[in-house]
């Protein structure tokens, strides 16, 4: 059969070649990044089955960028598929974590690990891989050796964990100092945040509440007052101030009807806690991960769990301590004033924003000698 019977004239098939060019020749949507910022899709790929990409965490030479996969998982740990009515039979059991060399983007390293991967960090002291699994409930700690993937895992049972385990930081002399997010808590009596007593164990691991539900008193950063209803409904990430203070957010509304970082200091300071409130456009805006610029010169790598892709995002200059966070609803990337609690987007445009990682660049110069 000819062409121009099966179009039914040459002036159709032209027609439907333009409509071919033209739809080849439409950008594919995606993130845009504001100038002076530029944005490029990170090399490495998924591995096959892996999805859902979401916190991620730089090893101490740069060399590796290693990234936690969902994969859907159930965030009450495997035991509760069936069982639990957000896991019904046929979810997810497995989470990977991946270690990729962050130049190449080549998959290094592909670790299963059981149960829905949610925070992850890694410690200054000795290099290896901290990973949290199940948010909502059975949480469990698995620790990474980062040159052999050999992991040993713990299941977390402490009167103090009502609900399941998030993000995590290392803090003071040797990284000695373990701080987890407590996400899910049955109420505001448990603490959000708990710290590691001594070492992890494979039954009846110890720990201490290290920030109320419900503080008795918080200092709001933008309206410079003293509140004392204030209730943190539901942290998910933490990171360190460049103080080595505790930096979280609360996603869910609090008492005051709005999202928050929290920056939580010595009790001894004058402001243990404070609170910023934060808004995208003068609307309130929930955010999933913020993070620090700890050099002029560096990478910020983004997750995008919706669209299964990880991005580098650089400019020509990082101001020290610029400080980042993912507006994951809002699909933005954007820049925070921590005194007046304002996110302006740098990049905007994402299908699902979630993880975040500053990656430095030493650029100082050499004291000379000569």
């Amino acid at each position: 059969m000819s062409l121009s019977r099966l179009f039914r004239g040459g002036a159709l098939l032209t027609a439907a070649l333009t409509l071919a060019v033209n739809a080849e020749a439409q950008p594919v949507a995606g993130p845009i990044a504001v100038a002076p910022y530029i944005l490029a899709t990170f090399a490495g790929a998924a591995p096959t089955g892996a999805i859902a990409p979401d916190d991620l965490a730089i090893a101490a030479d740069g060399k590796s960028l290693w990234v936690g996969y969902g994969n859907g998982a159930c965030t009450f740990g495997p035991g509760a598929i069936g069982v639990n009515p957000g896991c019904p039979m046929g979810t997810p059991a497995n989470s990977n974590l991946v270690d990729y060399d962050a130049s190449s983007g080549s998959v290094l390293q592909n670790i299963t690990i059981a149960g829905h991967l949610d925070g992850l960090k890694i410690d200054p002291a000795t290099g290896d891989v901290w990973a949290t699994e199940n948010e909502d409930g059975n949480p469990t700690l698995a620790i990474v050796n980062a040159k052999t993937g050999k992991f040993k895992f713990y299941r977390i049972t402490s009167s103090l964990i009502t609900g399941g385990f998030d993000d995590l930081v290392f803090s003071g002399k040797d990284s000695k100092d373990v701080f987890v997010v407590a996400s899910s808590q049955v109420d505001t009596t448990t603490p959000v945040v708990v710290q590691l007593s001594g070492k992890p164990k494979k039954k009846n691991t110890a720990f201490a509440a290290a920030l109320a539900g419900a503080p008795t008193a918080i200092w709001n950063v933008v309206t410079n007052a003293a509140e004392t209803t204030d209730a943190i409904g539901d942290p998910d990430s933490m990171t360190l101030d460049p103080a080595g203070e505790l930096v979280l957010d609360d996603r869910s509304l609090d008492s005051n009807g709005d999202t928050s970082l929290y920056i939580v200091r010595l009790s001894s300071a004058t402001h243990p806690i404070l609170r910023v409130p934060l808004t995208m456009a003068s609307a309130e805006v929930e955010v999933n991960d913020t993070i620090f610029a700890t050099s002029t010169a560096g990478t910020v790598y983004i997750t995008d769990t919706t669209a299964n892709l990880i991005y580098k995002l650089t400019k020509p200059y990082f101001p020290t301590n610029e400080v980042y966070t993912a507006a994951n609803k809002a699909g933005d990337v954007g820049l925070v004033d921590l005194n007046t609690g304002i996110v302006t987007p740098v990049v905007t445009g994402f299908a699902g924003v979630h993880g975040l990682a500053f990656a430095p660049t030493s650029v100082a110069i050499a004291p000379s000698f000569d």
